[in-house]
């Protein structure tokens, strides 16, 4: 009989813009810890083989776990209600391993994606995409990867929401980049394309996409003379279906030993790597190149950090600060502030019964929560994630339904986090959950006034640049509108054009076919056959004038498309000068605006 595969079960880090929540995974369950609790909102006390959460908004978390029944499950966590879960399928964890799972909600749209072994090659990985529509659950082969360990692919989300899949296979003596795009709006995949051919095994991987919606892609490549050297490639654009990928010329860094791990960050716009290899090391790249900011040999806690901007996506390996717990490493060197705090609490089960809201999928409602608890003396630590410079977003024109423009992005990102931790006594037992889960990561704010200040007296202007290219915007859509009526018409006109066609063929096969029942044995003088040559001829010259007017019609539609395809460009050029207007104007619009 087949043993189920333990998987190494890494804690989360949860953020959202500036709250911040910790998920405890354990082999026995797991506990989502809030700011300022000592007890957990949601508890599961059920065998796990893997889980994953994320926040959309300071109230709501969603968390897709593999328990190790099978059963693959969604849940919604809110405020003001009851956790609500569905089950999504049943799955076999008998002879199949899993892994790597993401999982990305867009309002009623939800996406899982995991990996799974093959029941013959336990180094093929099959990648599976689950896709809620708003009404049923469908499921999606997404291809193969071969990996002996981990199966290597990443999903990254651009601002328009669409999902981006990059995944690595190991042929022979290369290993081959795959990339996939889901179009977010007609909810479809495109065919896979091979982007890249990498010599050599590519070992580990990362992937991040920037607010600017430039994909990146790191991976550490084995040698032949047995070194690990860490490379990237990227995609200027992301949004271009035949957007290239330009890997780089060098290596940034060789190793002698092999890589644990590798993360990838976008802070404030400068790009950060993690490395774990014979020791840990922390670059940057602002722009001017690649350089170690810090190395550090004694940290050890794994930790997965999910972070929910109001643009972009991160899901990235890390690794938690040795000192201050539930805190990533390098908190310093990212810029982000610790204050500590003592705190103790007891770990109560959460017995409170809500009015149960709406969930996006159908949900049955499970016993998640014991009726005992295990008291416990935890840590409180509240983390902090603060985005300066963001204007709330306003609100757009509604717009026809057949016509679906990109949406302006209003405000620009740039990440200061402030991590507020609590001291933690030393806890032998709080590893696992039925001794008291480890408690959570929370956030406190405090405003700035300066910033509230100067972003007040950039809000006039920048309301009248928005209002202008709102206008432009709008009229392109009524000319966009007024050219798809025309190629509806073009398109009936030509199904109407080939009907005739069709029926005049027809009449030509009859007489043909009639003429030959009706032919006498006796040759057939010449002069009977006078009519039927000119109605013959009649017909060809009505079939050419048709396939002219074919001819015609066709050209005619494609001058239409070309001129979509001018507007759309047109489209996206205002939405550059849109960013670009907003980057100009000092050092209060650069970093506020």
């Amino acid at each position: 009989m087949a043993i189920i595969s333990r998987n190494t079960l890494n804690p989360q880090l949860l953020t959202f813009e500036n709250e911040a929540l910790y998920l405890h995974i354990g082999a026995q369950g797991c506990a989502l810890f809030k700011k300022n609790s000592g007890k957990p909102t949601f508890r599961l006390q059920e065998p796990v083989l893997l889980a994953h959460g994320i926040m959309t908004d300071p109230q709501t978390v969603h968390l897709v776990i593999l328990k190790s029944s099978g059963d693959l499950c969604y849940t919604l966590i809110t405020g003001t209600g009851t956790p609500q879960t569905t089950l999504i399928a049943k799955l076999d964890v008998r002879s199949t391993r899993y892994r790597r799972l993401f999982l990305f909600p867009q309002g009623k749209v939800i996406h899982i994606f995991y990996a799974s072994t093959h029941q013959s090659i336990p180094e093929l990985w099959r990648i599976e995409h689950r896709f809620w529509n708003g009404s049923t659950w469908q499921s999606t082969h997404m291809g193969e990867v071969v990996h002996p360990k981990e199966p290597l692919y990443n999903v990254n989300l651009d601002s328009q929401g669409n999902l981006h899949l990059c995944s690595i296979t190991f042929q022979g003596r290369y290993s081959l980049l795959f990339t996939n795009r889901f179009n977010g709006t007609f909810h479809l995949w495109g065919s896979p394309t091979e982007s890249l051919k990498i010599p050599g095994e590519i070992t580990n991987m990362a992937a991040l996409m920037t607010t600017d919606n430039v994909q990146h892609l790191f991976w550490i490549v084995k040698t032949i003379a047995g070194q690990f050297e860490l490379r990237s490639a990227q995609q200027v654009d992301a949004h271009e279906l035949v957007s290239s990928w330009n890997p780089s010329i060098a290596p940034i860094k060789t190793f002698n030993s092999p890589c644990k791990g590798l993360g990838a960050l976008e802070l404030g716009g400068v790009l950060w790597l993690l490395v774990h290899s014979g020791e840990i090391l922390l670059m940057q790249n602002d722009g001017k190149g690649w350089r170690i900011i810090s190395s550090n040999s004694h940290l050890r806690q794994h930790l997965h950090w999910v972070h929910k901007g109001r643009n972009y996506y991160h899901q990235t390996y890390w690794l938690e600060d040795p000192m201050q717990r539930h805190t990533p490493a390098f908190h310093g060197e990212l810029g982000l502030t610790v204050n500590v705090s003592t705190q103790t609490s007891n770990c109560q089960p959460n017995t409170m019964e809500y009015a149960p809201s709406p969930p996006p999928v159908p949900a049955f409602y499970p016993e998640q929560f014991s009726s005992h608890g295990d008291p416990l003396q935890t840590i409180s630590p509240t983390i902090n994630l603060r985005e300066l410079n963001s204007l709330s977003p306003q609100k757009n024109t509604p717009l026809p339904d057949a016509i679906k423009v990109p949406e302006i992005p209003l405000t620009t990102e740039t990440n200061s986090f402030s991590f507020d931790t609590i001291a933690e006594a030393d806890m032998t037992a709080a590893s696992e959950i039925s001794a008291g889960p480890e408690t959570n990561a929370a956030s406190e704010i405090v405003a700035d006034p300066e910033v509230i200040a100067a972003s007040e007296t950039t809000a006039e202007s920048e309301t009248a640049v928005v209002f202008e290219e709102t206008n432009q915007l709008q009229s392109l859509i009524k000319t966009v509108a007024h050219l798809e009526h025309e190629n509806y018409l073009i398109n009936q006109a030509m199904q109407n054009m080939l009907s005739k066609f069709d029926q005049v063929m027809e009449i030509i096969s009859e007489n043909a076919l009639q003429l030959k029942q009706d032919q006498e044995p006796e040759p057939t003088p010449f002069d009977e056959l006078e009519p039927v040559k000119e109605a013959m001829s009649n017909l060809e010259k009505e079939t050419q004038s048709l396939s002219q007017v074919l001819r015609v019609m066709m050209s005619k539609q494609e001058e239409s498309d070309s001129s979509l395809e001018k507007l759309e460009s047109q489209i996206c050029q205002l939405q550059t000068e849109k960013n670009d207007l907003k980057t100009k104007g000092g050092f209060w619009n650069k970093w506020i605006t």
